[in-house]
């Protein structure tokens, strides 16, 4: 039964950015000529009928038309669920029409999740890899490295990483297979080759697409050339790459010494969840005696340790170790007091208030 979908122009990313993407991608079509190919699709979908592809559009158009989709939901960092079906139905359009890049990637698809699918169609996915794979097709070469590598199997993953750098080497994949090769010497560990490898992936490919390349570069600068790594791991923040945040805290509070600037990036972290940046914030209130924001950061690390009892040693290992803080950090109140009754009562009684609430604000 097919679903019920919006309006395609309800969803359909602005006009500007998809020609943009258009011209990156060297697309032989604008969107004008493409539009009405997108919306037919998306129309199909919903009825549950087999698309019709004009003449003049190939299946290289079709997976143009599919990578401006997947690279629109990289750059917004959001999925749109029609928008991917159309993806996917463009995808299969394209591998329906004899495509082999798009053959590849659902031939892979199938093994990497061979409990959703048949033991024929597992089958038949190896067999169609291993003829691409023969007849030398780079994309396929690219996509065994990256199943070797997911695996473990780092050697096996080096041979098709290198066999496709044979046959290409400064494109938009090549940057990505750079990355990958940066990677895995960054584990052996081979510094000094893992750098290079960086730094080719970062000059070829996105941002977008590069963000786990500027964060290893980060963490080889991080001791010879601080000012570089945190260079890089900003650009990595802009992507909002989740580890970036407690990175450049943890650098700004110990090496720049600026805990202005660390407090904010341990916030950003700390809306992640990441206990890291909330041990992080409260050292820097600590060391900026915001001790108001201190205690609320407090508070908030206990209910963290309620919430989830993997951070239990952690926290408790901490606040024993901030005992003097903490017991300081608990003298200020967060909430302010709303009833002028209960405020001066409290002025009389309590010393602290009074020292806080008076001209020490």
């Amino acid at each position: 039964m097919s679903q019920q979908r919006p309006e395609l122009h309800g969803v359909f990313p602005q006009k500007r950015m998809i020609n943009r993407i258009l011209f990156e991608l060297d697309s032989k079509h604008t969107l004008r000529k493409l539009y009405p190919v997108y919306d037919s699709i998306y129309k199909d979908m919903q009825k549950g009928i087999d698309s019709k592809v004009p003449k003049g559009i190939s299946p290289s158009d079709l997976m143009i038309m599919k990578k401006v989709l997947e690279k629109i939901r990289n750059r917004t960092k959001n999925i749109n669920p029609h928008l991917l079906a159309l993806e996917n139905a463009l995808l299969d359009k394209s591998a329906e029409l004899g495509n082999n890049d798009a053959i590849s990637l659902l031939a892979f698809d199938v093994l990497k999740h061979p409990e959703h699918n048949s033991l024929e169609d597992v089958d038949h996915g190896k067999k169609l890899i291993k003829m691409l794979y023969q007849q030398n097709h780079h994309l396929t070469i690219k996509l065994l490295g990256d199943f070797s590598l997911k695996y473990g199997n780092y050697s096996e993953a080096l041979k098709y990483y290198l066999k496709f750098l044979e046959l290409e080497d400064r494109t938009f994949l090549a940057g990505e297979v750079y990355g990958k090769l940066g990677e895995i010497n960054f584990r052996k560990p081979n510094l000094q080759m893992a750098e290079q490898f960086f730094l080719k992936s970062i000059k070829l490919t996105p941002l977008e697409y590069s963000v786990h390349s500027y964060f290893y570069l980060a963490q080889i600068y991080m001791s010879s050339d601080p000012p570089k790594a945190r260079a890089l791991m900003e650009n990595c923040a802009t992507q909002g790459f989740r580890e970036s945040f407690k990175t450049l805290g943890f650098l700004e509070m110990n090496y720049f010494g600026d805990f202005r600037k660390a407090q904010e990036w341990f916030r950003l972290g700390s809306e992640l969840f990441q206990l890291e940046c909330f041990m992080g914030f409260f050292d820097c209130c600590t060391e900026l005696e915001d001790w108001t924001e201190a205690n609320k950061c407090y508070k908030d690390i206990l209910r963290l340790q309620d919430t989830n009892t993997r951070y239990k040693e952690a926290i408790d290992r901490f606040l024993t170790n901030r005992q003097i803080e903490v017991t300081e950090a608990r003298k200020y109140s967060f909430k302010p007091f709303t009833d002028s009754k209960t405020f001066e009562q409290a002025t009389k009684t309590d010393p602290i208030i009074s020292k806080e609430n008076k001209w020490e604000l």
